[in-house]
């Protein structure tokens, strides 16, 4: 057992070293960064996506029976639209497709095929996750 000033004067004494090195983020655990100014350069995540598996919707078509008018899985490249009076099936990670602004979750709609049915209203912004949400550009 040391005391409270033998502990200050080691801490004191302490010098970290000067020598960097360059090592892959899997490496790096436990290391100490050596230029305080590392920032996301990207969003993270890079768009609007779904939170939960559902429906992308127009919050103000809602409560309704929608009309289904494709689906969005995630990593899709077409993102068919959601206009007034139609739903698309999204799932979990998914991007949201354009005019979509809320996520209705399965648990919360009858899918009658080419319809489906909510009969709850949701908010804008319902089991959306906006681009950045995790991290912004800059953070």
């Amino acid at each position: 057992m040391i005391t409270v000033e033998e502990a200050r004067e080691r801490l004191l004494a302490f010098r970290p070293m000067a020598r960097t090195e360059n090592v892959p983020l899997n490496d790096a655990v436990g290391r100490v960064l050596a230029e305080p100014s590392v920032v996301a350069p990207i969003h993270v995540p890079p768009f609007a996506n779904s939170a939960m598996d559902g429906f992308a919707v127009r919050a103000a078509d809602l409560p309704g029976r929608l009309r289904i008018a494709g689906e969005v899985a995630a990593g899709a490249g077409q993102l068919p639209p959601v206009d007034s009076g139609t739903a698309v099936r999204i799932s979990t990670g998914a991007p949201m497709p354009p005019g979509a602004d809320a996520v209705v979750p399965i648990e919360q709609a009858t899918d009658a095929g080419t319809e489906v049915e909510v009969t709850v209203s949701v908010p804008t912004g319902n089991y959306v996750r906006e681009a950045g949400h995790d991290t912004r550009i800059g953070d």
